[in-house]
């Protein structure tokens, strides 16, 4: 069994590892490198599963542990047309190159949901209550969490964006971007604060003691003190040099709400809110990698030729009938194809995470690369006049 290299090598060792899975649980030993573990089984749920496989020449090994996994059939009906809802709770997914969890995975699969008019054309639904991927670097990324990756990069630069309430960039760098603290202020006693009725803090009409004469003579010489350390400090507003003990370092952060996007095959990508950065840090010689995203949804919408017309009962049982086939050989070949997505949070992680492997910059460089062919653009003349623009004398 190999590590896949494609979508369709990815549900081939699925189904090659749920064999091998069932036969180590029946004969109660390690299969060709996998082994099954169940606590309890019964005809409607499993307890303390347990999965443990090596892979590709024993270079690749991971663990599957999970609490509880149930299924339960229904009848379809034209309301509710769900055959079966399964659920999964606290999975755990470890690997020599990443660690996946979630807190609940809940799949419902539906009776022709098209004729039903309940999705259309995805059979199932998954929904996914916090789901958690931390990636130890990035030169090992796992084959779906790159593809992942490429299909959300590249749906962003050229997809059509719907919606996008606030998209924010930013650049931060160590020790240059950085403003001077303020330093607090002194300290006021609330006590003598100055009154409406008399300047000196207290009321007209008020004896005032020897003592409290002293004390005020002694506050206004360290506020008049104080007045001219102010006035020799900088503005606050004014960058402070690069210190010493400051580490050479770049931070890249983008921020999204409401984002959605439309990208071909009648896909649509809505993310509620994103906050990811780039952070960069050369005096250490490492980076890293972080996105927290909220509300996720990769649903398949209609085609712009099948809302003009709704379609008759019956033309759209045929068309049901006759798709099957096909929406069944696409689901052994890419299963992500017939499902609707559903993420309520996300977080991503890469501990190590070189500049090189950003999808964002990969796939940025392409398109400018082929719009530029494409367009008959000499990079170098353009190059040569943004320089002698920027050394000419002013």
């Amino acid at each position: 069994m190999q590590i896949p290299s494609s979508s369709a090598g990815v549900a081939f060792n699925i189904y090659v590892a749920v064999v091998f899975a069932t036969l180590s649980y029946l004969f109660n030993r390690p299969i060709r490198g996998h082994r099954l573990t169940i606590g309890r089984l019964t005809t409607s749920s499993a307890h303390d599963i347990r999965y443990e496989a090596t892979v590709g020449n024993k270079t690749y090994t991971f663990a599957f542990n999970a609490s509880s996994l149930t299924w339960r059939f229904c009848f379809p009906r034209s309301p509710n047309p769900r055959w079966c809802t399964i659920t999964c709770n606290s999975i755990y997914y470890t690997s020599s190159s990443c660690d996946i969890s979630t807190t609940r995975l809940e799949t419902v699969l539906w009776f022709f949901p098209v004729l039903f008019r309940q999705t259309s054309g995805p059979w199932s639904d998954i929904t996914l209550d916090g789901l958690r991927i931390k990636v130890f670097r990035s030169t090992e990324t796992p084959y779906m969490i790159q593809r992942l990756r490429q299909n959300l990069v590249g749906t962003l630069l050229t997809g059509d964006i719907m919606r996008a309430d606030v998209f924010r960039t930013s650049v931060k760098f160590s020790g240059l971007t950085e403003h001077q603290e303020n330093k607090p202020t002194g300290f006021t006693d609330p006590k003598r604060k100055l009154s409406a009725d008399h300047p000196d803090g207290h009321r007209r009409g008020e004896e005032v003691s020897e003592d409290e004469l002293e004390d005020d003579v002694l506050v206004s010489d360290s506020d008049s003190a104080m007045i001219q350390v102010d006035e020799e400090e900088p503005a606050a507003d004014e960058t402070k040099p690069l210190r010493v003990y400051q580490d050479d370092e770049i931070a890249f952060s983008i921020l999204a709400r409401q984002l959605m996007i439309f990208r071909g095959e009648g896909r649509v990508y809505s993310f509620g809110s994103i906050d990811s950065q780039i952070r960069r840090d050369w005096t250490n010689n490492k980076g890293s990698f972080a996105m927290v995203a909220e509300e996720c949804r990769y649903v398949h919408v209609h085609f712009p030729f099948e809302r003009v017309a709704a379609r008759s009962w019956w033309l759209q049982l045929f068309s049901s009938f006759f798709h099957f086939p096909i929406d069944l050989v696409r689901t052994f070949t890419y299963p992500i194809s017939s499902t609707n997505l559903y993420v309520t949070r996300l977080d991503v992680t890469f501990e190590s995470f070189r500049l090189r492997d950003a999808e964002l910059l990969k796939q940025g460089f392409a398109l400018i690369r082929e719009n530029s062919v494409a367009s008959q653009i000499d990079w170098s003349d353009v190059f040569l006049d943004a320089l002698t623009h920027a050394v000419a004398p002013r």
